[in-house]
């Protein structure tokens, strides 16, 4: 069964029903995704796909730490019956991968963290207020996810229209198709942004960690700037890097067949 005819599953946990989608050939370690900030499974393809509480098909409230994010994941793979799996965290989702890390190891394989960052350390750069005003401001239009995730050539924003097309395609009967968070719900997500930014303990904490990571990003990423990549390379114990041409903040969107491959490489060694 496609992705795209994959039904949508429910799951209680401490009260509120989570939605997520699992597909592919069990039996090893899955692979989940953690998506970017406003994004939810509507906009992403993958093995486990998970929307967090208040986010998409889920119920409950947007949490306002990305710490409590990251146990609501913990506590959704325990629901599932999930002991261990490897990590993509995208954007705010790496984010929320590097509580889970540090807090709970023994459930992660390794991590991806792709178009992210640290919290607060020397040399760390956030993005220009600007361009955060224009990701939480109303729905975001094609022409903002051109400008946020895509760098500003023509091959680039091509093949971000095509991501964005392919994000229309899911249509399952009895579904309602939901993409990016509300307003309100975006303003509770930034501001556990603005929390994790000024954590002075948590790098400390990532530093230590033995767990295998990648770090992907795009060449200019304005979003999660790409110096933070380098960063997270030179900083982390057992770290590797690979930075994309003619990408921006949504690199692993603009070349999907090719960053796949990325990943069965990494996964597979």
């Amino acid at each position: 069964m496609s992705f795209q005819a994959t039904p949508t599953l429910f799951v209680s946990v401490k009260g509120a029903k989570l939605a997520y989608r699992r597909f592919g050939n069990q039996g090893g370690v899955p692979l989940i995704f953690l998506t970017h900030f406003r994004g939810s499974m509507d906009l992403n393809r993958e093995v486990i796909l998970f929307d967090n509480s208040g986010v998409g098909h889920s119920e409950g409230a947007v949490q306002d730490t990305l710490e409590a994010m990251g146990l609501t994941v913990v506590d959704f793979l325990t629901s599932i019956g999930v002991p261990k799996v490897d990590i993509i965290g995208f954007s705010l989702g790496g984010m929320v991968a590097q509580y889970i890390v540090v807090s709970h190891p023994h459930i992660v394989n390794k991590l991806i963290l792709a178009g992210t960052q640290s919290s607060y350390t020397e040399g760390v750069v956030f993005g220009d207020p600007e361009i955060m005003k224009i990701a939480g401001g109303a729905v975001p239009s094609e022409e903002d996810m051109m400008k946020l995730f895509f760098y500003p050539s023509s091959t680039s924003r091509a093949l971000g229209r095509a991501w964005f097309e392919r994000t229309q395609e899911r249509q399952v009967e009895g579904e309602q198709w939901r993409g990016f968070l509300d307003q309100a719900g975006a303003a509770k997500q930034q501001a556990a942004i603005g929390k994790f930014a000024t954590d002075t303990e948590l790098f400390e904490k990532l530093k230590q960690i033995n767990t295998a990571v990648l770090v992907t990003n795009g060449k200019a990423d304005i979003m999660t700037p790409t110096s933070n990549s380098y960063i997270l390379l030179q900083q982390l114990r057992n770290a590797q890097l690979h930075l994309y041409p003619d990408a921006g903040h949504g690199h692993l969107y603009q070349v999907p067949e090719i960053y796949a491959k990325q990943i069965e490489l990494f996964l597979g060694a």
